[in-house]
C-alpha cells in the first residue's frame, strides 16, 4: 500500500467513526418521531372513517347469505364436520370373527 494513501486513511478513520456515532442517535430519534407521526395519522384516519353501523353490518350479512344461497354452499357447521372425525373406523362383522393370521415361515 502506498505510504501517502495509508496516511490519508489513518486521518479519515476518526472522522468516519465520529460521523457514524453521530448518525446513530439521529436515526433513532427520527424513527421514534416518524412512528409517533404515523400513529397519529392512522388514528385521525380511523376517526374519520368511523366504525360500520348496525345497518351496514346487516346489509353485508344479507348480501353474504344471498351469495351463499346462489352458490348452493352448505351451511357452515363445524361441529357436524368434526363429529365424523371423532368416530372410530368402521369395522365389519367378518373382520371381528376371523382370528389374526399367524406369520408363516
Amino acid at each position: 500500500m502506498d505510504p501517502i494513501l495509508l496516511g490519508i486513511v489513518k486521518q479519515l478513520v476518526p472522522v468516519l467513526v465520529t460521523l457514524g456515532l453521530g448518525v446513530i442517535p439521529l436515526g433513532i430519534i427520527w424513527l421514534v418521531k416518524h412512528h409517533q407521526f404515523r400513529m397519529k395519522e392512522l388514528e385521525i384516519e380511523g376517526q374519520r372513517l368511523g366504525s360500520p353501523s348496525v345497518q351496514q353490518l346487516a346489509a353485508i350479512e344479507a348480501r353474504l347469505s344471498a351469495i351463499e344461497a346462489a352458490l348452493h354452499l352448505p351451511e357452515h357447521n363445524p361441529l357436524a364436520s368434526r363429529a365424523a372425525m371423532l368416530e372410530g373406523p368402521a369395522t365389519s362383522q367378518a373382520q371381528e370373527q376371523q382370528p389374526g393370521r399367524l406369520r408363516e415361515r
